[in-house]
């Protein structure tokens, strides 16, 4: 085992040829990042800045609408007094709209009861009713009713990011290696206080010296801690993707990337945080800071 972490580490540095003398912040790159935090404000302003409600659900009747009689009462002019009733027994799930309430589903179909079915990430169709729409969500098999508002002032009081100048020095050639066997663990979450994820393999890289590896989850979703958080940045840590290759091999780390997650502009959103093993030791003075609504 040890002569095998040996060997690991000779190749982590052989691929990791720390790219801090070498790489330049050019033209193109900035457009790159710009690029990449517009496509995140359109993102937010899309989703998580609409977002005016999150309801955990009890079995048996879930009503919500602007009456006060309503299970979740939404504060918010012209709506009816009960957009509709959210039925949750042990084996099923279904919707019903109040009468002459107008819900659509996505493709502007009308519907007056509909079974909501979850997926795979146990979540249901949306439906909507003029500036709102509402889905149902699972968290720890419990679940919650999301509720999106298209007009929330969330959305034009959000002006953009707020971030570190783009740091050449936190751009490293990384070493990216697979897990024979996904490998699942508790994280802390917002929410459900706890949420058990799946890790796909790790990535490693040199800085000053020192190699540093950070567990990466699916599609490259990788969870970062450093000491900078709760001071300059979000104190839940902060996110990035990684460009997987298709087998063990080099891939790029830009902390540059680093955005917040949605619970530092959203108290209705349901974040993971960083394990400690994803926690760095150092300032990762690269990507978003702290947000200011």
């Amino acid at each position: 085992m040890k002569l095998f972490k040996i060997l690991t580490l000779a190749l982590v540095l052989t691929a990791c040829k720390n790219k801090v003398d070498k790489f330049e912040i050019d033209d193109k790159y900035r457009s790159e990042i710009n690029n990449f935090f517009e496509a995140k404000k359109e993102e937010r302003q899309g989703d998580y800045l609409q977002l005016i409600a999150l309801h955990k659900l009890d079995i048996g009747n879930n009503t919500f609408g602007k009456g006060d009689i309503n299970n979740l009462v939404l504060n918010i002019d012209g709506l009816p007094e009960t957009i509709g009733n959210i039925t949750l027994q042990e084996d099923s799930l279904s919707f019903r709209a109040s009468e002459n309430v107008v819900v659509k589903t996505e493709n502007d179909s009308l519907i007056t009861k509909t079974p909501l079915e979850l997926n795979n990430y146990g979540s249901s169709k949306k439906l909507f009713y003029n500036r709102l729409s509402w889905q149902v969500i699972t968290r720890s098999d419990q679940q919650y009713l999301r509720v999106w508002d298209a007009k929330n002032p969330a959305i034009k009081a959000f002006k953009g990011f707020e971030k570190f100048d783009l740091n050449s020095e936190l751009i490293f050639d990384g070493y990216f290696t697979y897990y024979e066997k996904e490998k699942s663990e508790v994280v802390k979450a917002k929410v459900d206080g706890k949420r058990s994820i799946s890790f796909i393999g790790k990535v490693s890289f040199e800085y000053k010296n020192e190699i540093y590896d950070l567990e990466v989850g699916a599609d490259g979703f990788t969870m970062v801690g450093d000491i900078t958080n709760g001071d300059t940045t979000y104190g839940g840590g902060r996110y990035f993707y990684l460009d997987l290759p298709k087998q063990n091999g080099s891939v790029k780390v830009d902390f540059n990337k680093l955005y917040n997650p949605p619970c530092a502009f959203s108290e209705f959103t349901t974040c993971l945080y960083p394990p400690r093993q994803n926690q760095l030791p150092f300032k990762v003075l690269a990507g978003e800071t702290i947000t200011r609504l």
